[in-house]
């Protein structure tokens, strides 16, 4: 009986979350560290019933406060109804009553690529000091020639349509885009998950992207990075050994240099989006500028190994859980990968990134499944202020990528939410908007 009363009271709480009755303040998060809930005083908001209003035009800063997107919250793809199914509580702040296409288990989501959500996003994120946005851009499903990833359209449209305001992703090349004034964007090329770099990609790239008047720029020249450095070396560098595979990439790399520079780049600073310090010398050596990360992990020697075994009706999958504590553990570790790849890459050839969350439990087994917890918006905002420390220290660019914004399913997103409102905006904001 008691099991049936809190199955009830669930379903009724769930049903409360998906009409929009439950509020939450804009000055606190819904919930407390244990799960209560702390004050209800604002709605979720209806990009029907509401619109963002004018954002204002984007004004010279010391800083460039960046932050990734992976934009792939649009029907066609399994990110909502995975969210929906393993963290129905994970709710984020803007829905659409109206779109039965972005209904989940009773809960009301929305789309990326709708521009009254685009404006809510990048008007938040101005508001909290944002300048930069880094969407991942999945270039082709193909091998053999650029298709703009059928496989990954869902995700595309979010840039191409939500972002550059065409009519559908593929659409002829845009000479502008509504947030020409508001924000500065780049592409990620994301090579990973059936996702390739085949021959037309910077073509695509410069023609769509990089000709756009706030594509970002360093000193002139495009920042044009590519998240998977070993998948690109197998991608480009053939067979053989390593040796000759790095030689084959060097090939590459100057091949895609004549390219943008056909477009009227003469120099672009080609980036590596995922790589620790003790691989970095060979790609700097063929050729690559620069290098960042997508998310800033704990050491080994800072973190815990928990295995995990599920048992499946064919067998047992096994994984790894890794833990680390927020202050503790993780802290530290940032700031020893910072000191590591700015020793390898050199002060204007490396651009911090700073985790803020991390929760992968609910995914199944797997070698990594990472667990980076009892964090909170001060904590945040401390590792926020090390990493400006670390690119003083450094003489580094002043470039920092502050986290994800809607990394829901693996627990690591800025967007706000029930959960935690706008708390973590507001620590970006108290960093960098002082």
């Amino acid at each position: 009986m008691k099991r049936i009363r809190h199955l009830l009271l669930a379903h009724v709480c769930l049903s409360l979350i998906a009409s929009a009755q439950i509020h939450f303040s804009e000055s606190s998060p819904l919930l407390g560290a244990g799960g209560e809930v702390l004050n209800p005083p604002l709605a979720r908001i209806d990009v029907n019933r509401q619109l963002a209003g004018p954002i204002p035009d984007l004004e010279p800063s010391e800083w460039t406060v960046a932050i990734w997107n992976f934009p792939a919250w649009n029907p066609g793809g399994k990110h909502w109804p995975e969210l929906a199914e393993q963290k129905p509580l994970c709710i984020p702040l803007l829905y659409d009553s109206k779109d039965p296409k972005v209904r989940y288990r009773g809960t009301p989501y929305y789309r990326q690529a709708d521009k009254r959500v685009m404006d809510w996003h990048i008007k938040w994120m101005r508001d909290a000091g944002i300048n930069l946005v880094m969407f991942d851009w999945y270039p082709s499903e193909s091998k053999e020639a650029f298709d703009n990833s059928p496989r990954h359209r869902h995700i595309n449209d979010s840039i191409e349509v939500g972002f550059l305001g065409k009519s559908h992703t593929g659409a002829a090349p845009l000479k502008t885009n509504p947030y020409a004034d508001k924000m500065q964007f780049l592409t990620m090329w994301t090579n990973h998950g059936h996702a390739w770099i085949p021959k037309g990609t910077m073509e695509y790239a410069c023609e769509n992207f990089m000709n756009q008047p706030n594509y970002y720029r360093i000193d002139g020249k495009p920042l044009v990075i590519i998240h998977a450095p070993g998948l690109l070396r197998e991608e480009h560098g053939g067979p053989g050994t390593n040796t000759q595979k790095m030689e084959r990439l060097r090939a590459w790399v100057s091949e895609q240099r004549a390219i943008a520079k056909s477009y009227g780049h003469a120099e672009i600073i080609l980036t590596l989006g995922a790589i620790a310090p003790q691989y970095s010398q060979g790609f700097i050596d063929i050729g690559f500028d620069a290098a960042t990360n997508y998310v800033t992990h704990a050491k080994a020697t800072l973190s815990e190994q928990r295995p995990i075994v599920k048992h499946l009706k064919k067998g047992t999958r096994k994984g790894t859980v890794i833990a680390a504590d927020y202050e503790t553990q993780l802290m530290p570790s940032m700031r020893a990968h910072w000191d590591a790849m700015y020793a390898v890459w050199g002060p204007e050839g490396f651009l911090p990134t700073v985790t803020q969350r991390e929760d992968w439990r609910h995914w199944h087994p797997q070698a990594r499944m990472y667990h980076y917890h009892s964090g909170s918006p001060a904590l945040y905002a401390k590792a926020l202020e090390q990493a400006k420390n670390s690119v003083l220290k450094h003489g580094g660019r002043k470039f920092i990528t502050v986290g994800i914004w809607n990394e829901f399913y693996e627990g690591a997103y800025l967007e706000p939410d029930l959960k935690y409102g706008f708390e973590y905006l507001r620590a970006i904001q108290s960093v960098f908007k002082k």
